[in-house]
């Protein structure tokens, strides 16, 4: 069974052609090497460290010799001669100790260098928002997106793992490689002056046990490496939300059913991991056997020649010490087969992730969206709008709303009502420009403010959850950060500390969150209109009463979704969407809230009249 086949069986994506590997590795150099703030000092720790593996080799050259001189005359029993290279040795000693010392610093810092490069990098992409190409459309964003489509699994764990494993190991590899070239060219003239017959027949030797063990095992390993890095992702992520939902999952007694879950997971981690195991039990047998066979392989070339008195016995040290060499330099990538298997998964992780964020900004779902700024007193409009659920792998996607059309004026306010998962918060969605839309959404995005039911907590100081998002830009002062929470009836919080910094997600309850998203809208004088799903429906009457006259005297407009009779008050129009059966297109209803109380209290007298009819005379039954 090749290794594509068994890569396809077990619904692992096949390793990336060899061009595409190296395009790849060329592209995250050439990344680390342009950044204008790291690049110049990459570039010259990169020659510091080849400087340093030259001095290194040169003195390993240089030790070869001293080393057979040394033999030799314990051989002979010359003690003058034994005592100098003693000296000697001491000597390449000191002088070589320094020159490692310095190249694995400066390897280091390399790669810290480099692993900051490529961590800003992918972190950038992925969390910064890129550039709209008109005012009136939203940035899109790179990591909603992916969490739309589902197509790259753990980015998290690629940007902040897999980046640094990659530095780490690439830097290390590439030393490797730069050594075992230059001690080729140092010891290959040195055996092959002793010895020819042991440097053609060394090189030939190593390049099929190289091929050998590639053939037989490189594949193999990347296919289960790769399987068993998504499976630990996955069990990682299970624990991670435990802790998220620790609450919930205590309320419900749920922690036998995520323990079953965590078992499963890991025994699926534990059975990928004994592939692995079988595969590198396989390859460290070939390896280790290759190496033991070399032992004898310096004895029978250069033996019969000190049997003979052709050569000294120092010289049988100095070929088998240069023969080693050689042999270590052919077989590195033989001996660090798995590590280099390991190498080019993360690669293909980077370069997929790379490619999905490098694509050029389209609407998550079909179809486009053709954004421009309302005028004419205009907050919203949509024009015959057709919307769509995303393109994600394992859904398919579905028509919500065809030829929508509704806009919202300057001093009104709109209350989107209807059944739950009819689609009241994909408007929502497409409103603020996270999902696309067949047709036109008007709307000056620069002054939007979108509050969630349940808001996001930043981590940080109680100042940077009232100023999120813009933490670093507001000069908001710390008396109007207090001004603003007693509004929203939090001045408790104003004795905890501005700049204390806690779990608030954990600390406040839901209701003080969504009281903090209304102080944020308070504090930004460049909102004008908001977008709120069901942002008070963990409020008292109390507090919801008084955030919704604050949003009326601060902003221009605003648009709600809820279900609590108690927010038709708050608004001047509704957007009612209902559907007769789960099949059947969604019915919408653009009303002014008068006309929708009474249609709201014609559908409760209906079901009331449907109840009892169903009570006072029961349909007969058959006996």
């Amino acid at each position: 069974m090749t290794a594509a086949v068994m890569a396809e069986e077990l619904g692992i994506t096949p390793s990336r052609p060899v061009d595409s590997i190296w395009k790849t590795v060329a592209r995250l150099v050439k990344l680390a090497l342009a950044d204008p703030d790291r690049g110049w000092r990459a570039i010259l720790l990169s020659c510091s460290v080849f400087v340093l593996l030259l001095g290194e080799v040169a003195a390993a050259g240089r030790y070869s010799v001293v080393q057979k001189n040394l033999i030799t005359a314990l051989q002979a029993k010359d003690k003058a001669l034994f005592h100098r290279g003693l000296r000697n040795v001491g000597r390449i000693i000191l002088c070589i100790s320094p020159i490692i010392a310095l190249r694995e610093y400066a390897a280091g810092v390399l790669g810290m260098n480099c692993r900051t490069s490529l961590t800003a990098y992918f972190a950038r992409k992925y969390l910064m928002p890129q550039k709209p190409k008109s005012d009136s459309q939203a940035a899109p964003c790179p990591y909603y997106a992916l969490t739309l489509t589902g197509e790259i699994d753990n980015p998290d764990q690629r940007i902040c793992q897999d980046v640094g494993h990659l530095v780490t190991s690439g830097v290390s590899f590439a030393q490797d490689v730069v050594r075992t070239s230059l001690s080729i060219l140092t010891f290959a003239p040195v055996l092959y002056s002793i010895s020819p017959a042991a440097c053609i027949g060394g090189i030939a030797y190593a390049v099929t046990g190289t091929v050998v063990s590639a053939r037989s095992f490189g594949r193999l390993l990347g296919v289960y490496q790769l399987r068993s890095l998504q499976r630990e992702a996955h069990l990682r992520y299970t624990l991670i939300r435990v802790r998220e939902h620790a609450e919930s999952i205590a309320f419900f007694e749920g922690g036998a059913a995520e323990f079953s879950k965590f078992h499963g997971g890991f025994r699926n981690l534990l059975e990928a991991l004994y592939q692995s195991v079988l595969v590198a039990t396989g390859y460290s047998m070939l390896n280790r056997t290759f190496h033991w066979a070399t032992f004898a392989v310096i004895p029978m070339l250069v033996g019969p020649a000190y049997l003979d008195g052709r050569v000294e016995f120092g010289v049988i040290s100095q070929a088998t010490m240069a023969f080693n060499i050689i042999l270590e330099a052919l077989t590195l990538a033989m001996h660090r087969l798995e590590s280099l298997s390991d190498l080019r998964v993360r690669l293909q992780r980077l370069a997929q992730l790379d490619d999905a964020l490098s694509l050029p900004p389209v609407s998550p779902t079909t179809g486009a969206m053709a954004g421009t700024i309302p005028t004419d007193g205009v907050l919203l409009r949509f024009e015959a709008v057709t919307l769509r659920t995303p393109q994600h792998k394992d859904v398919r996607p579905k028509v919500l709303f065809e030829d929508l059309s509704f806009e919202v004026l300057e001093g009104q306010s709109l209350l989107i009502s209807g059944a739950s998962g009819i689609g009241k918060s994909s408007l929502l969605r497409a409103a603020a420009g996270l999902w696309g839309v067949a047709g036109s959404i008007q709307l000056q995005r620069s002054e939007v403010f979108f509050m969630p039911q349940k808001p996001y907590m930043f981590l940080g100081s109680l100042r940077d959850q009232l100023l999120y998002p813009q933490v670093d830009t507001s000069s908001a002062s710390s008396t109007r950060l207090e001004e603003v929470l007693r509004a929203v009836n939090l001045e408790e919080l104003i004795h905890v500390g501005l700049e204390e910094v806690k779990d608030w997600a954990n600390i406040l309850s839901l209701g003080q969150q969504q009281r903090i998203n209304f102080a944020r809208v308070l504090l930004q004088p460049s909102i004008r209109f908001a977008l709120m799903d069901e942002c008070t429906s963990a409020c008292d009457p109390e507090n919801e009463l008084l955030l919704y006259q604050l949003l009326q005297q601060h902003l221009r407009g605003y648009v709600s979704v809820g279900h609590r009779p108690s927010l038709q008050q708050f608004h001047t129009h509704a957007l009612w969407l209902r559907r007769s059966t789960p099949t059947t297109t969604t019915e919408i209803d653009f009303l002014i809230m008068q006309e929708f109380q009474e249609k709201m209290i014609d559908k409760f007298i209906d079901c009331i009249d449907k109840l009892n009819y169903g009570i006072l005379w029961p349909e007969p039954r058959l006996s």
